[in-house]
């Protein structure tokens, strides 16, 4: 079957320099080989990457030339196995963004983004949609690590998301319809599930929020050197 999304893009990368990973000194910096030229990269990813960023990994880096840098690039893909690995989590929200614009999320057909960036509590939520007639709470979560075909999230702690978390549900509580949306940065992965291993709370407030009524949605995308693009629906897994 042809996949519905394939004659779009949902984000276009620009031209991106092929490299090799070396080390990663801490979750915002790391060293990568442009042919025999070491280079100081960024990374927008806080998360572990473990099984992602291994030595001799074959990354794609953007070049930026902001002056006053102490970078020259930013970490944009990596490949693992067969598939591109987006490492830039704040896409996945522009990702969602760009296909309700175009009413190509299945589960949220006919959607549209209200606002971004919405204060609830004491957070601020990623999208405020408009959903058959009501307004919709929606916090996006990107996802990279994938084992045996499923997903996981988060690869670290994350007291942050989990606050997040807590809030749709404090939300929901209130009358007021809210949604949390994985978007798996990558095309291998045909579940997803919280990694209750690394993170117990983040396990716990997602079981809290299923059963409140947060609507729980997750999908992959299909991701290119030329861009990426949400691509296909898949299951939640709560224990």
């Amino acid at each position: 079957m042809q996949d519905p999304c394939s004659s779009f893009t949902d984000v276009r990368f620009s031209t991106l320099v092929p490299a090799s990973f070396v080390s990663r000194p801490n979750r915002f910096l790391l060293w990568a080989d442009i042919g025999s030229r070491p280079v100081a990269v960024a990374s927008r990813d806080p998360g572990r990457l473990d099984g992602i960023l291994v030595p001799g990994a074959r990354l794609l880096l953007a070049s930026s030339a902001t002056p006053g840098r102490r970078t020259a690039f930013t970490l944009i893909l990596a490949r693992q196995a067969d598939s591109w690995v987006c490492l830039v989590p704040a896409l996945a929200t522009r990702i969602v963004h760009i296909a309700a614009q175009r009413g190509g999320i299945e589960g949220l057909k006919g959607a549209e983004v209200i606002r971004r960036e919405v204060a609830s509590g004491g957070s601020r939520i990623d999208l405020l949609m408009r959903h058959r007639g009501q307004p919709l709470l929606v916090e996006v979560k990107a996802a990279v690590c994938v084992e045996g075909r499923r997903a996981l999230f988060p690869d670290c702690p994350t007291v942050r998301g989990t606050r997040h978390v807590r809030e749709l549900i404090a939300a929901r509580r209130r009358g007021h319809p809210a949604a949390l949306v994985f978007v798996v940065q990558r095309d291998d992965a045909d579940s997803i599930a919280p990694w209750a291993a690394v993170d117990p709370d983040f396990a716990r407030a997602l079981r809290d929020a299923h059963r409140c009524g947060v609507r729980l949605l997750a999908y992959t995308c299909r991701v290119t050197p030329q861009g990426s693009t949400l691509q296909r629906r898949i299951p939640v897994e709560i224990d």
